[in-house]
């Protein structure tokens, strides 16, 4: 969903876990599993389910990220801004300008990277620029925006699910890989016929609230990095993320280079963040 940071190509978002050997393996079993599925496209026709899942492709969800890097000293001020909004935000999606919106708090901090940020959601980028129109309005002159560093990214996707409601407590992971030029066929074919069926059973079964793989819809970095990040019911949804691409390498144990020669796996990070509350149509 989202990449963190201005123009900084090697400090991104992250859906997979981190941290020395745990994190290699981890990795190292999702490209197995990501290889196999890359192979096994390339030499076989996609299956008819697969073709009819492309038939009725989801409508194109954009999404308006808002990030900032705020002194430790005001992050209390942002916070009561982001909550402040609610009321704005509640009336944004009631009368179908968005259809869903929140606010995060990073976890996993780097230097000169984000600290907090916010996003809301829209089926045109009409409604995009309405709903922006209305935060800004409502959001100028706080002395804690002015005295922050600030940027802005716009994604689209056809890949996504949610729950409906209102959420609290979840954590926003992201993760971000950077595609070799000609290379994209095989991982939107990983992306639609492997992540996308693990993430809605995740979806279906209440580990996650949410999930949605991006490209950037205003292209103000690489144009070959795409996201993939969920919202997870709790702390606890992580483990059963991990727990899920756990089981899928037991029952898929191939490994083949497909993907990992089709990524420039130096380039991916991960992100972790709290997100206090979240809404969604």
């Amino acid at each position: 969903m989202w990449r963190y940071g201005p123009a900084r190509p090697p400090k991104r978002g992250g859906l997979y876990k981190s941290g020395g050997l745990e994190m290699i393996s981890r990795i190292s079993k999702l490209l197995m599993m990501v290889c196999a599925i890359g192979l096994l496209c390339s030499v076989w026709a996609v299956p008819a389910s697969a073709q009819d899942k492309d038939k009725t492709e989801k409508p194109t969800m954009y999404t308006y990220v808002a990030e900032w890097d705020v002194p430790r000293a005001q992050w209390p001020d942002i916070e009561k801004i982001y909550v402040g909004g609610k009321d704005t935000m509640d009336k944004l999606v009631a009368d179908g300008t968005i259809v869903g919106y929140g606010y995060y708090i990073t976890v996993v901090h780097q230097v000169d990277q984000s600290t907090h940020g916010s996003w809301f959601q829209a089926m045109s980028m009409a409604n995009l620029m309405k709903a922006l129109a209305v935060v800004k309005a409502g959001s100028a002159g706080a002395p804690v925006l002015s005295a922050s560093k600030h940027w802005d990214l716009v994604f689209e996707t056809k890949l996504y699910g949610y729950h409906s409601g209102t959420f609290e407590g979840s954590y926003l992971r992201v993760s971000t890989w950077t595609v070799k030029p000609g290379m994209g066929e095989t991982v939107e074919k990983f992306e639609k016929q492997y992540m996308v069926p693990i993430l809605d059973k995740l979806l279906a079964d209440g580990a996650i609230h949410g999930y949605q793989i991006d490209d950037q819809s205003i292209h103000t970095d690489n144009p070959y990095t795409f996201d993939m990040a969920i919202l997870t019911n709790g702390a606890e949804g992580i483990d059963k993320f991990y727990a899920a691409l756990d089981e899928a390498d037991k029952t898929d144990g191939l490994a083949v280079p497909a993907f990992a020669q089709s990524i420039d796996y130096s380039q991916h990070r991960d992100y972790l963040a709290l997100v206090p509350s979240f809404t969604h149509k």
